[in-house]
């Protein structure tokens, strides 16, 4: 019982130790993730994972099939007949108050099998206020400079602060 007991609690803290399930879809990664505060690198990780296992398992066809639904815009090479799948590149973004977010999915295929994966590389850079939190690397960026205002302008304020027509200029109707 005591042993039982003991393997018990050890599966428990080996399942621990891995964090949250893989996601099953590409959108369910983008929604599981905490883009703007998770470690980067954890967050890299993770992503081309999700996407070299998701390309694995379904092929080329299923695997632009998860990108395009997780809202991403694919552009894809010339077609060749060494090539007759060219390469996919897509790339999502997306922007808060606190950060822009660019994630970007390269596709090839294998030429010799059809509807195959020859490579499923995956990148995404987070440019946010201030240049602690950026990834992969500090980016000077015009979101630096905190020009977006922390809470809406308060409408009473804004018309008492607004400029006074010239009335050298005639009147204004």
């Amino acid at each position: 019982m005591r042993t039982v007991l003991i393997m018990l609690v050890v599966a428990g803290l080996g399942a621990c130790a891995h964090g949250r399930p893989a996601p099953q879809t590409l959108a369910g990664m983008h929604e599981s993730a905490d883009w703007a505060n998770e470690d980067g690198d954890v967050l890299q990780t993770a992503f081309q994972r999700t996407v070299a296992r998701l390309a694995r398992e379904g092929g080329r066809a299923a695997a632009l099939l998860q990108v395009n639904a997780a809202g991403y815009d694919c552009t894809y090479g010339e077609a060749h007949e060494d090539y007759p799948e060219p390469a996919a590149v897509c790339t999502r973004s997306f922007a808060s108050r606190a950060c822009q977010f660019d994630w970007e999915v390269t596709i090839t295929s294998d030429p010799a099998r059809p509807d195959s994966i020859d490579s499923a590389e995956a990148g995404f850079k987070r440019d946010c206020v201030g240049t602690a939190r950026d990834w992969p690397e500090p980016v000077i960026s015009a979101i630096d400079d905190g020009l977006a205002r922390a809470e809406p302008p308060d409408p009473v304020r804004s018309k008492l602060e607004a400029p006074l027509p010239d009335m050298h200029q005639g009147p204004i109707f």
